[in-house]
Parts: C-alpha cells; structure tokens; sequence
C-alpha cells in the first residue's frame, strides 16, 4: 500500500510542457525482453505471493509502442536499441548505422553536446548490444573490442555493466580493456563495496562486477556480496547528480537480463528480473520525488522475447506455485549435473523416481505441485532418452545465453504451465512493448507509437537539439 500511495503521489506531480524545455533530468529504462505479458505475469506473480505490483505499471502514462526493424518485422537488440537511442530504424545486427552506412547521432552524444551528463548502465555486460547503442556506431553488435574501444574513447561519464565481453580468439581479455580503461583517464570500481565508494569527483567512471561474469546473476541466484543492478543505478545517480546537478543529466538503464530468462523459457526467473529492475527504478523515482518539475523518468523495451502467453489450456492460473523454484534453469542444470553426474565417483543410472525426488526438491513439483499424466508422460520420455539404454547423457537444449540439460529445461516450462504460463519459442517476437512514463512532461508521451519516437522527444523536451 506504501508504494500504490507514493505512485499516486507522482502521479499528482506530472508537470505539463510549454515550448521552453523543462527536463533537466532523464531517466531512460529499457527491459530487455520484456513485452507487456512479461510486465503482467510479474504483477500476477507478485500479487500471489503477497508482494507489490511492479511500480511503474502505476504511472500516470501507459502506452504501446511497435518495434519493428529496418529489415524485419521481428528486431534484434542492437537494431531495437539503436531505434531507442537515436529515433532511426537500422537492420538487426547493427549497432548505430543507419542501411545506408551512416553513423546514427545517439541521446548520449545530443546530451552531451549540450553540457549535460551521461550514463549508461546495464546488467549483462557494458559492450552488450543495448549499451552499445547509446555508445558505439559498427557495423556488427558482435565487434565486441571495437565497440569496447569506441565506449572508452566516448566522452560517456558514467558506464556500468557486468565486465567488458570479448569476440573469442581475439586475444584480449576483459582485463586488457580495463587497463586500456584505467589508462584513458577512466577511474573503474569493481565489486558492490568500490562501487558504493566511488570518486564523485572522478573525470569518467566504470563500474563492473568484481567477478568479471559476463553479466550479473540473476536476482533468484544472487548472493550477499554479488554485484546487482541497483548498485550501478545508485552510483550512477550519485555521480551525475554530484557532477552535473545544476544543468542535468541522461542517464539509460538496462535489465538486460529479463531477455536472458526469455530465452532460457524461465518464468520465475524473468519475473524476478522485472522485479530487480524496478528496485532500479525506485531509485529514479525517490530522485523524482525531489526533483518533481525537473526529471522524467521512460520506461519501455526493445521487445518482447519468448512468445510468453497469460494461460496454458485451462481457464485458471495459479502463479503462487512459481515461488517454489528458488534457482535459474541454468543453476538447476549445475545442480543436476552436481548430483547425477558426479566427478568424484562413478556414474549410476538414477532412477526415475530419484530424478522425480530431485525436481519434487528444486521445484515442489509431484509434491506441492501435481503434474498430470500426460505431463510425467513426456517426462520421462525425456528421462530414458537421457539415462535409458543407448541414450545421449548430454542430451541438452541450447537456447542465444545457455545450454541445459533437455530434461531440466523441460521441468521448469512444465512448472510454468502448471502456474498458468507457456511459452511459444526461445527467442524473440514482433509483439508490442510497454511504454510507461512519469514525471516532467511525461503526458507528451501518450501519442507515441512506435520505438523511433521516444528518442527524438526526449531530446526536444529536455534540450538536447538546438
């Protein structure tokens, strides 16, 4: 009730526009991955489990935006990204150049060209597609050294992200862009302790996680000392406000991990990424909270991923049954090989009702969760191709992040349908997206309709282009 009673506050504060800009600062979060089904399911979830909805489902603007990329009907990160930072379609695969081969001046580049500070911060790694399109102009979001170098030698203020990924057999690991980093006059803080003590006063600030993962764990997995996204989002408020509080600041957020969790078909896991996002957001609207005439806070997705669908068969749902997974798919997989496939003994076929007594465990399922015949059916058709006579021990599913055993992947979507929730394919659709706004000027917002829009709007309010 706490945070419905603030929203309502906000919502109070949402200051109209006259033709002199009035943002001074701008908060811009992207969930990746994260259609309007994800944003619901979340709200479903945190309902059913005695938690609050998703804070920015409370904004006084809720609209829809279309996604569509230069080349196709279904975009990719770099393309929606790009879109997102620069108001121009490109084809996906490309990071900030337009069909034609021309660099696409970006919302960082127009804020910083007119005196105000820039952040980017992100929750997978700080060269990823979504980052790099605020950032970087190339030809392939997979040119991870060339977009690593254009984000060092941008004027970019403040970066975050899980560590800097690198293009296999290059020959440079993540510490080298550290160093060529730390060299360029960038002050970089590892880990949530350096990160909560970081140099206001630095020229330009990075933080990356202290355990050089290619991106952050997952907010179901995620232990004391591991870095999360909220850690980067203070810290990036902290400097940019120090540095820049007077003429004001651009700072882009991304969840970057609610796509992950899409791509692995793991419900409870996105949900709880939505959830991780909006503590980021919290922050955004306390800074709100004290500068209500002058911030604006955006929020929308590059698209949806994973086909997620509100239903599977029966009119019901029962998203309390979510609560009994307490890992990632990924994690369940390492748990499963950990007890099945030990390296310290030999190995011995499990048995059917040990697999079961596994997943009953993890996941409450032939327990608190009942699953049906047909269900267990296809189960263990899985269960003997695996352990079976001649089957395939390493029959496993890949999905764009990660590869698990088949038989894993299959109980976490069979525990999704049994909680209301199913999963159309592993990879992304052309559904719209969310478009949620608060703040200075957010009532602009209600006749946006297509991701090219936002950009270009945000820079006209807050002041960016001349």
């Amino acid at each position: 009730m706490k945070r419905i009673a603030y929203l309502l506050l906000l919502s109070l504060l949402v200051v109209g526009c006259s033709s002199e800009p009035k943002v001074k600062y701008v908060f811009y979060f992207i969930g990746d991955g994260m259609g309007v089904n994800e944003v619901i399911g979340t709200n479903l979830y945190n309902q059913a489990n005695g938690q609050e909805n998703v804070n920015f489902t409370g904004f006084p603007v809720v609209n829809f935006i279309t996604t569509v990329s230069a080349n196709s009907l279904v975009t990719d990160s770099s393309a929606a990204g790009t879109a997102l930072a620069t108001g121009v379609k490109i084809n996906n695969s490309v990071v900030g150049v337009d069909p034609d081969g021309n660099p696409t001046p970006n919302l960082t580049e127009w804020a910083h060209a007119a005196g105000f500070g820039t952040g980017v911060a992100t929750s997978v790694g700080v060269n990823h597609a979504t980052p790099a399109s605020f950032v970087a102009h190339t030809t392939s979001r997979n040119g991870y050294e060339e977009i690593s170098l254009q984000m060092i030698d941008s004027p970019v203020d403040f970066m975050a992200g899980s560590t800097f990924l690198t293009n296999r057999g290059s020959g440079h690991d993540a510490a080298y862009f550290e160093h060529k980093a730390d060299s360029a006059g960038i002050a970089v803080y590892k880990g949530p302790g350096a990160i909560a003590n970081i140099d206001l006063n630095a020229p330009r600030v990075l933080c990356l996680s202290a355990k050089a993962e290619d991106s952050l764990p997952y907010a179901i997995d995620r232990k004391e000392d591991d870095t999360q996204l909220a850690d980067f989002t203070d810290a990036g408020i902290r400097y940019l406000e120090s540095r820049y509080g007077k003429k004001g600041f651009f700072f882009m957020i991304e969840g970057g991990k609610i796509d992950y969790a899409g791509h692995g078909n793991d419900a409870a896991t996105c949900f709880l990424e939505v959830n991780d996002m909006a503590q980021s957001v919290d922050l955004a609207l306390t800074f709100l909270a004290r500068y209500p005439k002058e911030t604006l806070i955006v929020i929308t997705a590059d698209h949806e991923t994973g086909g997620l669908m509100l239903g599977s068969g029966r009119y019901e749902m029962h998203p309390e049954r979510l609560a009994k997974q307490h890992a990632c798919v990924d994690e369940l997989t390492n748990l499963f090989r950990a007890q099945f496939f030990p390296t310290d003994k030999p190995f011995r076929t499990p048995s059917w009702d040990a697999v079961k007594g596994f997943f009953n465990e993890q996941l409450g399922l032939w327990g608190e969760v009942e699953v049906n015949q047909r269900t267990e059916g296809e189960l263990k058709e899985i269960y003997d191709r695996t352990f079976g006579k001649g089957g395939d021990r390493n029959l496993t599913e890949e999905n764009l992040y990660s590869s698990n055993f088949r038989i894993v992947a299959d109980v976490v979507r069979a525990l999704d349908r049994a909680a209301g929730y199913q999963w159309s394919f592993g990879s992304h659709s052309g559904s719209p997206v969310g478009l949620y706004v608060t703040g200075a000027c957010a009532e602009e917002f209600n006749t946006v309709k297509d991701n090219t829009e936002i950009a270009p709007l945000i820079a006209k309010l807050a002041g960016y282009t001349k």
